[in-house]
C-alpha cells in the first residue's frame, strides 16, 4: 500500500471511530461515566461535540480527501489535524493526572493524536519511490537528543497512560487483578534493567547510527555495536519487558496481554519491514550481520563485530 493510502486510510477511520463514538455516547448514556471523572457532569464531555464534529470528524474527511486528491493544500490540512487532536489530548491527560481518573479517555486521545501526527510526519516525507522508512542526515548530538525525547514520549505513552487506560477498563469490567510477595521491588527491578537496556540501544543507534528510533529519520549506518551486538532488536526486546514489568506491577492480566499482543504485532508487521529495509540498503553487510546474531536471544559463543 502506498503511504499515501495509509494516510488517507487512517484519516476516514479517524472520522469514522469518533462519529461511532459519538453515536455510542447518545445511544448509550451510561457510556459517558467511562470517559471522565465519576462526579463530572454528563455536559462536561457531551459540551465537545461541536469541536469534534467540525476539527476531528469533517477535519479527517477533507483531510483525506485532499491527500487521495493530491491536492497542494493536503499536507496544511492534515497537519492542522494533527495539532488539533493535541489540545484535547493534553485536557484529557491533566483531568487523568489531577484526579487519578478518566485513563480510558487519556489513552484513547493520545492513542489519536499519536497516529494523526504520525500520519502528517509519513505525508511530509512521502515522494514517488513510496517509501515509509526515511534516512535521516542528523548529526550525532541532534540525534542523541531526539533519540532521548522521543523515548521519553513513547515510554510516556506505552508505559503509562495506555496501561493506565488498560487497567481502568478492567475495573469497568469487574475483572481483578492479581498480586503476590515480592511483586513490586522485582517488578520495578525489571523495568529498570529493561529500561537500562532501552537506554543503551537507542544511544548506541544515534551515536554509531546517526539516526533515531523512528523509521521517518532512521540511522544511515548499519549499527552493530552494543547491544546490537547480542540481538538485532534490543529496543524491541526492551520495551516488551517492560511492558511486561508494568503489568507485573499493576497486577493487571489485560496489561500483560497488551504486552504480548504489543509483542507480535512488532514481530509480524512492523519487522518485516525494517529488514526489508536494511536488506536494501546494507545488502551483504546485513545478511551476514543477520547470520551471526540472531533476533531476540543471544547465541553463544559467536565471534561478533563491533
Amino acid at each position: 500500500m502506498h503511504p499515501r493510502q495509509i494516510v488517507a486510510s487512517y484519516f476516514l477511520i479517524q472520522a469514522t471511530g469518533t462519529a461511532a463514538w459519538w453515536m455510542l455516547l447518545n445511544a448509550y448514556p451510561p457510556s459517558v461515566k467511562w470517559f471522565q471523572p465519576i462526579d463530572w457532569p454528563s455536559e462536561s464531555l457531551l459540551s465537545f461535540w461541536l469541536a469534534d464534529f467540525v476539527l476531528i470528524i469533517a477535519g479527517s474527511i477533507i483531510a483525506a480527501t485532499g491527500v487521495l486528491r493530491r491536492s497542494c493544500w493536503a499536507g496544511d490540512v492534515v497537519w492542522a489535524v494533527a495539532v488539533v487532536t493535541l489540545y484535547p489530548t493534553l485536557v484529557c491527560l491533566a483531568t487523568s493526572m489531577q484526579t487519578g481518573e478518566a485513563w480510558i479517555a487519556s489513552a484513547m486521545m493520545v492513542s489519536m493524536a499519536g497516529l494523526s501526527l504520525a500520519m502528517a510526519t509519513i505525508h511530509g516525507t512521502v515522494d514517488q519511490s513510496a517509501a515509509t522508512i526515511r534516512v535521516t542526515a542528523m548529526n550525532r548530538p541532534a540525534a542523541v537528543l531526539w533519540t532521548l525525547g522521543q523515548t521519553m514520549i513513547f515510554w510516556s505513552v506505552f508505559l503509562w497512560v495506555l496501561p493506565m487506560g488498560i487497567v481502568e477498563l478492567e475495573r469497568y469490567c469487574g475483572i481483578d487483578g492479581f498480586g503476590h510477595a515480592f511483586q513490586s521491588p522485582a517488578s520495578i527491578g525489571l523495568f529498570a534493567m529493561a529500561s537500562c537496556l532501552g537506554l543503551w540501544s537507542g544511544i548506541t543507534m544515534a551515536t554509531h547510527g546517526n539516526g533515531t528510533p523512528l523509521p521517518t529519520a532512521t540511522a544511515r549506518r548499519l549499527v552493530i555495536a552494543g547491544p546490537y551486538q547480542f540481538v538485532r532488536n534490543p529496543m524491541a526486546v526492551a520495551g516488551i519487558l517492560q511492558s511486561l514489568a508494568v503489568g507485573w506491577y499493576l497486577g493487571s492480566y489485560a496489561v500483560m496481554v497488551y504486552s504480548l499482543a504489543g509483542a507480535v504485532f512488532w514481530h509480524v508487521v512492523v519487522r518485516p519491514v525494517e529488514e526489508l529495509d536494511l536488506a536494501g540498503r546494507f545488502g551483504d553487510d546485513y545478511r551476514r550481520y543477520c547470520k551471526t546474531v540472531s533476533l531476540w536471544f543471544p547465541r553463544p559463543c559467536l565471534r561478533r563485530e563491533g
